[in-house]
């Protein structure tokens, strides 16, 4: 009772916080405020440690311009709390800030200027990863209308296949299980009630953050369990769901790009040397392949610190990469590691939100 009831209050904080930051983005963005607010935060960062702590003086002055990097999934009216998508609209508003506010450019071109020192304020990159096909159906018609470049990351092997990734099994199988509860998962003493939406969401992060634990074999065994446990057809294959290698050839054409994503979306630092290589290098050959152009983008799967290693980093070097993206928090400065790009997106649906949002990521990077 009592964690329902902190659950309940975190939810009305939560809530309550957001709303004033909506209010206040309206206000300074009406005020004209949010372009002084710009101003300061080209010019000037947070100043913090090695540890990310904040450390007087409080602000430093900013010694170089810096790119920030945004990655989406989804673009959908679906509303499925188990992988939500942004809905149209609100990626529409965000896109028609961008395209009003910042210098959007490819992530080839930024990874130049970086080299080159050579960023402008307010420079911005778009990504998609995994090659989900509502990039083509929904995405696809603002970046063009826009003039947006953008690039997509594409797990190779649901390309064009009806196959799915190994995620999609997971937030399938919570979606449609009928079971109040699951127990002994993975020879696990721990149970996860299910009876609300609410729950099956806090159940699926923890066993999501159990499997992205695993190598290869066990995650797949992992996955094949919970299904059987869950009680639930397993949906290995689904019809539309992914992008087809027309579509892909499709926004080609129209000037949007593509990256390398792996080939079946392991966690890279699981695997072995020679799978590292294989996952490397043959998505990147088939994109290739299929496209006619040169592959020098690559994004890790899941993207966090611990999902890749040094010797992934000099295998992408070897395989002719120019960088590589993750999932860290922050923007991107003039002379760090091109393949640990940082990359964020704030949610916010209104475009005064997210416009405050993105001043308060890069004053915070």
């Amino acid at each position: 009772m009592f964690l329902k009831l902190r659950n309940s209050f975190d939810g009305v904080w939560l809530n309550y916080k957001q709303q004033i930051f909506k209010t206040l983005a309206f206000l300074l963005f009406y005020a004209g405020a949010l372009k002084f607010i710009n101003r300061i935060v080209n010019r000037f960062q947070r100043n913090e440690n090695d540890q990310g702590k904040l450390v007087v003086p409080f602000i430093k002055n900013r010694h170089c311009g810096n790119i920030q990097i945004l990655v989406y999934h989804r673009v959908n009216d679906e509303n499925d709390p188990f992988f939500s998508g942004i809905p149209i609209d609100a990626f529409k508003r965000q896109m028609e800030y961008l395209a009003s506010s910042f210098n959007i450019i490819s992530l080839e071109e930024a990874v130049k200027r970086l080299t080159k020192r050579d960023v402008p304020d307010n420079t911005i990159v778009v990504t998609f990863d995994d090659g989900y096909r509502d990039n083509y159906v929904n995405a696809f018609p603002i970046l063009r209308k826009l003039s947006i470049p953008a690039t997509i990351f594409l797990a190779v092997d649901a390309i064009g296949s009806r196959r799915v990734l190994w995620h999609d099994r997971v937030f399938s199988a919570f979606r449609e299980t009928r079971v109040s509860v699951l127990t002994g998962f993975a020879n696990s003493s721990s149970e996860y009630p299910l009876n609300t939406v609410a729950e099956r969401l806090l159940a699926q992060q923890k066993v999501l953050h159990f499997i992205r634990s695993l190598d290869e074999e066990a995650r797949l065994s992992a996955i094949n369990a919970l299904i059987e446990k869950l009680e639930v057809t397993d949906r290995k294959e689904v019809p539309e769901l992914m992008l087809s290698w027309e579509e892909v050839k499709a926004m080609h054409y129209n000037g949007i790009s593509f990256g390398s994503h792996t080939v079946t979306h392991p966690i890279l630092s699981r695997l072995s040397l020679e799978r590292n290589r294989e996952e490397i290098e043959k998505s990147k050959s088939t994109i290739e392949q299929r496209l006619g152009v040169r592959v020098t983008t690559f994004a890790y799967p899941n993207g966090k610190p611990n999902d890749f290693a040094e010797t992934t980093k000099k295998l992408l070097r070897a395989a002719g990469y120019i960088c590589a993206v993750t999932t860290k928090f922050g923007a991107n400065e003039c002379g760090q590691d091109l393949f640990e790009l940082r990359r964020a997106t704030p949610w916010d649906r209104d475009a005064c939100a997210f416009g405050l949002r993105l001043n308060y990521y890069k004053f915070c990077s």
